[in-house]
C-alpha cells in the first residue's frame, strides 16, 4: 500500500481490484473468489462506462484494439462456417467472450483515469506477489507429495504440475525486470535472486513440459538483451549449459532420473513433423486451407478422429491437439484465421517495443514484462505445444492502459526516473 500513498481512494480500489485478479488467477480452487473479483472489476468498468462513454472509447482507437477487433471477427467467422457450429459457439464462450474479450476490455476501462506510473507499480507488485503465490503452493504441494512418496520429475507427479507451467511464465519476467530497476545490488539482493532463481528452475523443471523450458530459455535472454546486461546475459547461459551437461550426465537418483534426462535431450516428442501433432494438423488444414473447419479444441478432436483411418502415417490415432496456435487458428478459420492472429501477435510485439523504447525505469519494465509475458506464455510456448487465450486478454488489458495513460501523461514518457520498488 505504501507503493500507492500518493493515489486517491478511487485509484487504491482500482489498482487494488485488477491487481488482486491478476495475484488470484492461476490459484486453483478459488474460482468462486475469483469470480467476485472479476464481478467488482466489471460493475467497476460499467459505471466509468456510462459516466464517461465518448473519452473511454478513445481507449480503443489504436492499431493493438483493431488487431484485437480483427481477431474477434475471424473468431465470429470460424463459427459461422463451422462444420459444428454450435459446438464452435460453445467452445468460444470462456476463452473469448469470459476471457480474451472480456479483460481486454474491463481492464483499461477500470484503469482509464491512473498514471502510468501507478499503473506500473501495480503491474510489477501484483507479478511479484502471483509469483510469490504460485511458487508457495507448488513447494507445499511437492512437499505433500514427498510425504506419500511421490517424487519430483516422475510421471505421476507430472500430471499435478504440468498445467502450472502456464502460470510460471506468465509471472517468470517479473524476476529480471526488478532486478533491473535496482542500479546497486548488495549481497543480500544476489542471494535472494539466487534463491528465488533455484526455485523456480525447480518449479518449471518439475513440470516436464519442453515447451514451457525452450519459451522459458528465449524469454530470459531477449530480457537480458533488451536491458543490456551482458555479462549476466554470458552467466546465466553459463549456468543453463552447466546445468543441462550436470543434469544429463549424473547417474539416475532419487531427483535426477531417467524421465527428467529424457526430457531434456527429447526435441521431437510425438515426432511433431512426421505425421505426429502438427504434421497431421497441417494435413488437415491442407485440405480446407482457404475456408477453415471452424473454431475450438474439442471441434478440432472431433474431426482428426473422423479422418484419422485415412491417413495411416499419423502417429497419434486418437486427437491431442495441434500442439501450434497458429495452426489451430489456420485450422479454425482458414486463412483469415491464419492472417487475424498474426497480425495480433505483430501489434502486441509491436506496441510493447513502443512502451519500452519511449519510456525509463519502472513503466519500461513494466511494458517489458507484459511483452515478455506474452511471447513466452502465448507465442513461444504456442509453437510447440497448445497455449491457451484467456489470459492473454489480461496482458493486452493492461497494454492498453498503459499506453492510453502514456497518451494522457506525456509528461511521465522520458523525464521519470522511477523511484525503485524497494
Amino acid at each position: 500500500m505504501m507503493l500507492f500513498k500518493d493515489d486517491s481512494k478511487k485509484s487504491l480500489w482500482n489498482l487494488s481490484i485488477i491487481g488482486l485478479y491478476i495475484i488470484l488467477i492461476y490459484l486453483p480452487d478459488i474460482t468462486r473468489y475469483k469470480n467476485i473479483v472479476m464481478g467488482l472489476i466489471g460493475a467497476t468498468a460499467l459505471w466509468y462506462l456510462v459516466r464517461d462513454f465518448r473519452t473511454i472509447g478513445q481507449i480503443f482507437k489504436n492499431n493493438l484494439a483493431y488487431a484485437l477487433f480483427f481477431l474477434l471477427l475471424a473468431i465470429g467467422y470460424s463459427v459461422v462456417i463451422s462444420v459444428e457450429p454450435a459446438l464452435s459457439l460453445k467452445e468460444m464462450n470462456k476463452p473469448i467472450l469470459n476471457g480474451l474479450l472480456l479483460f481486454a476490455i474491463a481492464f483499461p476501462i477500470v484503469l482509464y483515469k491512473e498514471t502510468p506510473t501507478a499503473i506500473a507499480k501495480m503491474v510489477m507488485v501484483s507479478f511479484a506477489m502471483g509469483l510469490l503465490v504460485i511458487m508457495a503452493k507448488e513447494l507445499v504441494q511437492y512437499y505433500l507429495e514427498y510425504q506419500q512418496n511421490i517424487l519430483p520429475f516422475t510421471t505421476k507427479s507430472q500430471l499435478a504440475h504440468r498445467e502450472i507451467s502456464y502460470a510460471l511464465l506468465f509471472f517468470f519476467p517479473i524476476i529480471l525486470a526488478l532486478w533491473a530497476l535496482k542500479k546497486n545490488h548488495s549481497i543480500i539482493n544476489w542471494l535472494l535472486l539466487s534463491v528465488v532463481s533455484l526455485l523456480f528452475l525447480f518449479a518449471i523443471l518439475g513440470t516436464l513440459a519442453r515447451g514451457a523450458w525452450v519459451a522459458l530459455a528465449i524469454s530470459t535472454l531477449l530480457i537480458l538483451i533488451i536491458n543490456r546486461q551482458w555479462i549476466f546475459t554470458l552467466l546465466s547461459m553459463g549456468i543453463c549449459v552447466a546445468l543441462f551437461f550436470g543434469v544429463t550426465q549424473l547417474p539416475n537418483n532419487q531427483f535426477i532420473n531417467a524421465k527428467l534426462k529424457h526430457k531434456l535431450s527429447q526435441t521431437n516428442s510425438g515426432l511433431r513433423f512426421d505425421g505426429g501433432t502438427q504434421g497431421s494438423a497441417l494435413d488437415l488444414i491442407l485440405e480446407q486451407p482457404i475456408k477453415g473447419y471452424g473454431y475450438g479444441n474439442q471441434l478440432y478432436h472431433n474431426v482428426y478422429n473422423q479422418q484419422v483411418k485415412q491417413h495411416k502415417n499419423w502417429v497419434f490415432k486418437k486427437s491431442i491437439g495441434p500442439h501450434n496456435v497458429f495452426l489451430a487458428f489456420w485450422f479454425a478459420g482458414g486463412i483469415l484465421g491464419l492472417i487475424s492472429l498474426i497480425y495480433f501477435c505483430a501489434s502486441f510485439i509491436a506496441q510493447g517495443i513502443q512502451l519500452i523504447r519511449k519510456n525509463q525505469g519502472i513503466i519500461r519494465q513494466a511494458a517489458l514484462v507484459l511483452l515478455i509475458s506474452f511471447l513466452g506464455v502465448y507465442v513461444l510456448r504456442g509453437l510447440f505445444e497448445n497455449a491457451y487465450i484467456n489470459q492473454v486478454g489480461i496482458l493486452l488489458g493492461l497494454m492498453l492502459a498503459l499506453r492510453y495513460s502514456l497518451l494522457n501523461n506525456p509528461s511521465e514518457t522520458l523525464t521519470q526516473e522511477d523511484k525503485s520498488v524497494s
